[in-house]
Parts: structure tokens; sequence; C-alpha cells
């Protein structure tokens, strides 16, 4: 006859030990590593800003078309670009800056200007954002990655 008893006390345990061990290898980890879960993202496409209310930062405007979105499942890094215009950012949050401290964002798309952040002149919260001919381009930095740079540059 079989202890249920043990059984199910070894089963209950079980998570409680997985933690202990999933805990223990993440203090052995000291940077990450760029082939890494970290990575994956997620790619959204909307036609209006209206059809990705629900994904799109508040500040998007709303006239704004033809959006797309590079998304960091795992982190807080985004890239997007839309057809609109700075002269349409109509948000408290939004102001004016020279976007020549903004860092690259890590993300890519086949749509993403290389260096494009670095001409940003509105700061919406979190995202640098810049006009470039009929687009807005805006990234939102991974503020982990931010957390790592600072740790390696204070060594």
């Amino acid at each position: 006859m079989i202890n249920t008893k043990r059984i199910s006390g070894s089963i209950a345990a079980s998570p409680l030990l997985l933690g202990v061990m999933l805990a223990a290898t993440a203090c052995n980890v000291d940077r990450f590593d760029d082939s890494k879960a970290y990575k994956k993202t997620e790619t959204h496409s909307f036609s209006t800003a209206t059809d990705g209310r629900q994904v799109l930062p508040d500040w998007v405007p709303p006239n704004a078309t033809a959006i797309d979105e590079i998304v960091r499942t795992t982190g807080d890094e985004r890239i997007l670009r839309m057809t609109s215009s700075v002269e349409a950012l109509d948000h408290p949050g939004c102001a004016e800056i020279d976007g020549s401290d903004a860092r690259p964002p890590s993300l890519s798309a086949g749509w993403w200007q290389s260096g494009v952040e670095s001409a940003s002149t509105v700061k919406c919260g979190d995202w640098y954002v810049v006009q470039a001919g009929e687009h807005l381009y805006a990234h939102k930095p991974e503020a982990v990655q931010f957390i790592l740079d600072q740790l390696v540059a204070n060594e």
C-alpha cells in the first residue's frame, strides 16, 4: 500500500525546492548573455492608433497610422514607428529635449533607421521621439540594461 501522506508532502515541497534552486543559480549570473531569453520580442502592427489603443503608449497621436512596434517581452524596451508628426503630439507627458544623450536601442527592425534616436527632439515619459520624413520614430530604453551599464561603468 502507498503512503499518500508521504507522497503529498513530497509534491508540496517540490515547488519550494525548485524556487530555492532557481534563486541559487540566479545569484551566479553577473551579466546578461545576448543569447538568453531576455531578448524575446513581440511584434505589433496597427492601421490606426485606435486599433492599438490597448497596447500603444497613451501619448501616440490619435491621427497616427501605419504603426509598427517591437516589444521586449521580458523587459521594458520598445521601438515604435508610425506615420504622424511631432506637431500632432499633444500630451502633457511630452516635452522638447536635446536627444544627443539618448541611448541606442538594442532592438532592431527593417523599418528602424539606425542612429535615428540621437536626433530625438521630444521625450514622452520614458520614450525618445524623433520626426524623420513622414514618420515618428520612438524608443523606450531597457531599464535593466541601463542599470547593468551603470554597474559596469562604476567597477
